[in-house]
C-alpha cells in the first residue's frame, strides 16, 4: 500500500522533490525530540511539535498529488475537498498543541515545586555548575536549527500546492502585521530590502525566526531565572496560535461551502446581467460555493416564459456565469402561472369570467355555473344569464393565478348558428382567475356553455 502510494507520488512532476522534503522534515522531527528528551524543556517541546506541523504540511501536499477529482459513487465531486480538509486538520493540530503547552507553562509558573523546578543548590562547586551549563546548551541550539530548517522546507520546497496556496491566500496574522510595520521602517532606510520584506514576510519564516530567538533566549537565561523556560513557551504558543488562526479560518470557510468574499460583487453583477436575458423572468435559488482552492461550484434555477427558447437561455446564462463558476448547474423552469390551451381550434372568441373559489370571505360570494351567474352582497341581489361577466373579490393573502379555459356550446340543428348569439360561429373562451384552496394550479378543462333563449 505504501509502495503504491509512493509510486503514485513519483508520477507527479514535483513528487520526487516532495519525498525528499518529507525525509528532511522527518529527520528534523527526530532531532528535535532527541534534544527535548535531553534538556526536558517546555520551549524545546513546543519547537518539536512545530517541526511535526511542518512534516504534516508536506505530507498533505504529497497526498493531494495522488487524489482524483472524478465523480465517485458516494461523492459528486470526487475527493477534491480532501486537500482542504488536510490543511485544515494540520493547522487545527498546531493550535491544539499550542493551547496544551500554554496550559503546561502556566502550571510550571504557578506550581514550580510540583514539577521539580525549584531553587538551585548554590553550595556546589563552580566547575560542576559550568559543566552542566555547557552540556545543556547544545539541545537548544540544535533544536532551533532543526525546527527552522523544517519550517523553511515546508514553505519553499513545493510550489502551487495546497499548503503553499493557503499561506499566500489567507489573511495576515497579527505576527505578520507587526513584522510588516517593522519592514516598512527598515525599507524606508534601506530601500533595497523591499523586495525581501514587502509586502509581507512568509508566515513560516516568521515562525522560524520566533522559535530560534526564544530558544536562544531560554538557553541564556534559564539557569538564572526559573521562569525563562515557561514564559518562552507561552510566547511561542501565542505566536503559533496567531499564525495558524488565519489559515484555519480560510480553509474552514471553504469546508463550510461559502463563496470567496472578493468574488461576491462579481457574482452579483453576473446574476444581474443574466436576469436581463430575453425570456428570463427571474433567477432564484442561486447557491455558489468554493469547492477547493481553485474551483467554484454553483446552482441556479431560471424561470422563463413559456414561449422562450430553453436552449438559448441555457447557453446565455452559462456564458454569463461561466467566467467565475467552474462547475455550474442551471435548471430551466417554465413559467407555471399560465397554463397553455389549444389555440389551433377554429372559431373561438374570448369572454372573460373571473371566479372566486373561496366563498367564506366577507367581501361577497359569487357563483358561475355554465353561464348562469349569481351575486349576493349586503342589501343587493344580482341575477344574470348567458355568457356574462362577474368579478369576484381578490384574495388578500395570495396573488391570483390565471389559466386559460375553453368552452364549446353545442350545435343546434333546428336553428342556424348565425342567428344565435354566442353560437358556434363565435369563439367562446374563459379567462378564469382562480384562488385554489389546496394550493394546486388551475388546469385547462372543457366546459359547456349554452346560449340563452331568445324571446
Amino acid at each position: 500500500m505504501l509502495l503504491n502510494w509512493v509510486a503514485a507520488v513519483l508520477q507527479h512532476s514535483q513528487g520526487l522533490r516532495g519525498l525528499i522534503s518529507a525525509g528532511v522534515c522527518s529527520a528534523c522531527v527526530i532531532t528535535s525530540f532527541i534534544c527535548t528528551s535531553s534538556a526536558h524543556s517546555l520551549v524545546l517541546m513546543s519547537s518539536s511539535w512545530i517541526a511535526v506541523f511542518a512534516l504534516c504540511s508536506i505530507l498533505s501536499s504529497l497526498y493531494s498529488m495522488t487524489i482524483t477529482h472524478k465523480a465517485l459513487n458516494k461523492f459528486s465531486y470526487g475527493l477534491a475537498r480532501v486537500p482542504v480538509l488536510a490543511v485544515f486538520s494540520t493547522t487545527v493540530l498546531a493550535q491544539l498543541f499550542s493551547i496544551f503547552l500554554m496550559k503546561e507553562s502556566f502550571e510550571h509558573l504557578l506550581a514550580p515545586d510540583h514539577h521539580g523546578s525549584g531553587g538551585h543548590d548554590h553550595d556546589g562547586g563552580h566547575s560542576d555548575h559550568s559543566s552542566s551549563e555547557v552540556s545543556s546548551s547544545w539541545p537548544f541550539l540544535i533544536g532551533a536549527l532543526s525546527t527552522s530548517i523544517a519550517l523553511i522546507v515546508s514553505a519553499y520546497s513545493l510550489r502551487q500546492q495546497p499548503f503553499q496556496h493557503v499561506l499566500t491566500a489567507a489573511a495576515s496574522s497579527s505576527l505578520q502585521e507587526h513584522a510588516a510595520d517593522l519592514s516598512h521602517a527598515i525599507c524606508w532606510m534601506v530601500p533595497g530590502l523591499s523586495r525581501l520584506l514587502l509586502p509581507r514576510i512568509n508566515a513560516m519564516v516568521l515562525l522560524a525566526i520566533s522559535t530560534s530567538s526564544l530558544l536562544v533566549f531560554c538557553e541564556q537565561f534559564r539557569q538564572d531565572f526559573a521562569w525563562a523556560d515557561p514564559v518562552s513557551c507561552i510566547i511561542l504558543s501565542i505566536a503559533v496560535f496567531s499564525t495558524m488562526y488565519p489559515l484555519s479560518t480560510y480553509t474552514g470557510r471553504i469546508l463550510l461551502q461559502t463563496a470567496p468574499p472578493h468574488l461576491l460583487n462579481q457574482l452579483d453583477r453576473c446574476l444581474n446581467e443574466a436576469s436581463t436575458i430575453d425570456g428570463v423572468l427571474e433567477l432564484r435559488v442561486a447557491h455558489f460555493w468554493q469547492l477547493d482552492f481553485s474551483q467554484m461550484v454553483g446552482t441556479v434555477e431560471v424561470r422563463v416564459r413559456r414561449d422562450a427558447d430553453e436552449q438559448n437561455v441555457l447557453a446565455l446564462v452559462t456564458d454569463k456565469l461561466g467566467s467565475l463558476v467552474n462547475v455550474l448547474a442551471v435548471q430551466i423552469v417554465k413559467d407555471s402561472a399560465w397554463v397553455s390551451t389549444d389555440d389551433a381550434l377554429a372559431g373561438s372568441t374570448f369572454s372573460f369570467t373571473s371566479q372566486k373559489l373561496n366563498r367564506n370571505e366577507n367581501v361577497g360570494n359569487f357563483d358561475n355555473h355554465n353561464g348562469h351567474g349569481h351575486s349576493h352582497e349586503s342589501g343587493n341581489h344580482g341575477h344574470s344569464h348567458g355568457p356574462a361577466t362577474s368579478y369576484g373579490a381578490p384574495s388578500l393573502n395570495q396573488p391570483p393565478q390565471y389559466a386559460y379555459q375553453q368552452a364549446f356550446p353545442p350545435q343546434s340543428s333546428n336553428q342556424p348558428s348565425s342567428t344565435v348569439p354566442g353560437g358556434p360561429s363565435q369563439y367562446v373562451g374563459q379567462y378564469a382567475q382562480s384562488h385554489p384552496i389546496s394550493g394546486s394550479m388551475a388546469s385547462a378543462s372543457h366546459q359547456r356553455v349554452f346560449p340563452s333563449k331568445r324571446e
